[in-house]
């Protein structure tokens, strides 16, 4: 292990701000189809995760959540009633896991430790498991590789999310995993060695199961996720199969007891619960847990999309058991158990007062729609029917500005020509623009669908932004891009006729600041400049000012984690001087942030940047060689293979990086055997090339 001190050289005269910007605590009130959201900003759901737990024995029950952007999230009960919960943080404990998590009690001692897959495949397309063990609240980490008790690493398969389960009566959690055999395969806990769990392989057949397409069994396959649960109180715990190929449950009962399970595979029920058959796009994970504490369990369902398509929006799944624990019955609650705005993917909000009556309004595009046919996204509108110092936002159209068949739309608003009112340019996945003039009133806005808007075409990935950034009186327009660029074409006509000039294809060129870039004109700070505020998919956020001629921009310094592909939208919501900023991302909900310009904090011209190269494995390596990197502050990273003469052979990333461990994989494709170098220094003009190297192996 290796460990460095780089150092960022801001070029500039002065010390640079960082903005602070804090999860917004104050209360807005959100309507859509007639229900009003609990949750409405903590973020949406793609492929959720979970698993429910009393983390801090407080009596309340807590959340938690990964869904593929290698986080957890957790939730706790707010004690108003068994399904209200809130979000305490996206990131628990800044730990990253793979596909899977699971916090089990594995040596014994009275608190949950973790075990998560890794990040990229290790033996064959599986993965290996990850050990923290929990020691006086501090989740520890022990281990990258498990290895069973003969010393192999353990691993699970790409499409599978295993479970650990006690089914000898040892009171030790044995390790279950489905295969794509259509199989089980357990693994039985030996107990602890080395602060470690000790597994040990049994049998690839467990009780002889066997799901797959065969004569009499053609709707039935093996991956996916599985979980073993006492559902009917008799003592032993009984298999739930959630299957790529099934848009519902497998439910085979165990017919045994504690210490000597009797599972039949032909007594195996194919649609579960019976009482309330689930249709979903496949891949379903089963979680238990007693929420309202009556003495049953209810049931809940994570979706991860199987081969029936995507369920980006109706994929956490509540059945209240309105049974009891010996015979349940599944009532269908909700398809959102977190009532979440949701859009679905790649959310792109936007503030505007299209009806001028002093309050903004909110609009948000996204990735694609699934109530329209084709893979269309389109573009949500919120009317604020609250006022200037009390949103509350009702959703009125979901397929606002219909015209448009793209995808990744990414609306803006402004007054093109000057009679008052707002018109409106929309962005889409192609890099193309799309104008919609407004021929209605500011109080009543009537949108006219022109085409294409000055044939602008970016490339891939357009995310508009209207504002006036010379102070001229009149709009100028920036374009994030796709691939990390933002052009400015500015305004040399008049507020009245607009007259658009591409004045750089390279806005802010000298910085490196990720791919996917979403700026938003807007003034932070009320200084009667307008600034620019830039999500990233890499999950960083940045503010933009102008200084003398210069647009410096600086990394947001204190912001909690909100997702990957962020697309923020500014506005005072309350008029307190202080403004709101909703944040879109890869996951399509919103997240609700106030922006302190009180507390902003000083980003010295000289600011350290730690990092450290755990380990490139294997080493040597055949073709394939396994990165992991831990960024202890973030920063602009380039990781790079040289050969022996100092000649780059291949970029492997560059670009920001949040603090904590990541992972990455490379390919050596035709490269021949030899020594080479792999290589991560700064990727910012003007840092220290100080630099971390370790050498690697290519064996062909």
């Amino acid at each position: 292990m290796k460990s460095g001190q780089l150092f960022i050289v801001v070029l500039a005269t002065a010390s640079l701000t960082g903005q602070v910007a804090v999860r917004s605590e104050m209360v807005v009130p959100v309507i859509a189809d007639g229900d009003t959201l609990d949750n409405a900003f903590t973020g949406g759901f793609n492929r959720p995760v979970s698993q429910f737990l009393d983390w801090d024995d407080d009596g309340l029950i807590d959340l938690f959540v990964t869904d593929a952007d290698s986080r957890i999230q957790h939730f706790e009960q707010n004690g108003l009633s068994p399904s209200s919960l809130i979000l305490h943080t996206r990131s628990f404990r800044e730990i990253s896991v793979g596909l899977w998590f699971r916090f089990i009690d594995y040596d014994r001692d009275g608190d949950y430790d973790l075990i998560h897959s890794g990040f990229t495949p290790l033996i064959e397309g599986a993965f290996s498991l990850f050990v923290y063990e929990n020691v006086d609240d501090d989740l520890q980490f022990r281990t990258d590789r498990l290895l069973d008790d003969t010393g192999l690493p353990l691993v699970v398969g790409a499409v599978m999310i295993p479970t650990f389960s006690d089914l000898d009566g040892d009171e030790w959690p044995d390790l279950m995993v489905s295969t794509v055999a259509g199989t089980v395969t357990k693994y039985k806990n030996l107990g602890v060695r080395n602060q470690l769990p000790l597994f040990q392989f049994e049998t690839n057949t467990f009780q002889d199961i066997m799901i797959i397409s065969t004569y009499g069994r053609n709707k039935r396959h093996g991956a996916g996720s599985i979980e073993f649960f006492d559902i009917d109180a008799d003592g032993d715990n009984d298999l739930f199969w959630g299957e790529m190929y099934q848009s519902g449950l497998l439910f085979l009962e165990n017919r045994g007891t504690t210490t000597h399970p009797d599972i039949n595979d032909s007594l195996m029920i194919v649609d579960y619960p019976p009482e309330a058959v689930l249709e979903t796009a496949g891949f379903n994970v089963t979680r238990f847990v007693d929420l309202d504490k009556d003495g049953d369990s209810e049931l809940f369902v994570n979706v991860q999309s199987g081969v029936f398509g995507t369920d980006y929006v109706d994929n956490f799944l509540y059945f209240e058991n309105t049974g009891s624990d010996s015979l349940p019955f599944f009532r269908h609650k909700t398809d959102r158990f977190i009532a979440a705005l949701d859009f679905g993917s790649a959310s792109a909000p936007v503030f505007a007062d299209i009806d001028a009556d002093g309050d903004d309004d909110l609009f948000v595009g996204n990735e694609f729609n699934d109530l329209l046919s084709g893979f269309r996204g389109t573009v949500f509108f919120f009317r604020n029917r609250g006022d200037q110092f009390s949103p509350s936002f009702v959703l009125e159209d979901s397929t606002y500005f219909a015209e448009l068949t793209g995808n990744n739309l990414a609306p803006t608003f402004g007054d093109l020509d000057g009679d008052g009112d707002l018109d409106a340019i929309v962005g889409d996945w192609n890099g193309d623009l799309y104008h919609y003039e407004n021929s209605g009133t500011s109080l009543t806005p009537v949108f006219e669908y022109k085409g294409k808007y000055l044939n602008i075409d970016v490339g891939q990935r357009a995310h508009p932004s209207l504002g006036d950034l010379d102070r001229d009186n009149d709009l100028d327009l920036v374009v994030g891009t796709d691939d990390g660029k933002i052009f400015l074409w500015r305004n040399s006509g008049s507020a009245e006729t607009a007259e658009f000039e591409l004045e750089d294809d390279s806005f802010l060129k000298e910085e490196d600041l990720g791919r996917m870039l979403t700026p938003e004109i807007v003034d932070i700070d009320f200084d009667g400049k307008m600034d620019l505020v830039i999500g990233t998919a890499g999950g960083l956020l940045f503010s933009a000012f102008e200084s003398n001629g210069s647009w410096i921009p600086a990394e947001f310094d204190e912001i909690s984690y909100a997702g990957p592909q962020l697309a923020p939208a500014v506005s005072d919501l309350n008029n307190d001087g202080r403004v709101e900023m909703a944040i879109g991302s890869l996951h399509g909900g919103l997240q609700l942030f106030e922006i302190d310009a009180s507390m902003k904090t000083d980003i010295p011209i000289f600011s350290p940047l730690k990092m450290r190269l755990l380990k490139a494995y294997p080493n040597p390596f055949n073709s394939k060689l396994s990165i992991s990197v831990e960024v202890e502050s973030p920063g602009s990273i380039d990781i790079s293979v040289y050969n022996l003469l100092g000649q780059k052979i291949e970029t492997i990333f560059k670009n920001p990086l949040r603090a904590g461990v990541h992972q990455f994989s490379w390919h050596s494709n035709n490269l021949p055997s030899g020594i080479y170098l792999l290589m991560a220094t700064p990727s910012r003009v003007g840092e220290s090339r100080e630099k971390l190297i370790q050498k690697i192996v290519n064996i062909k």
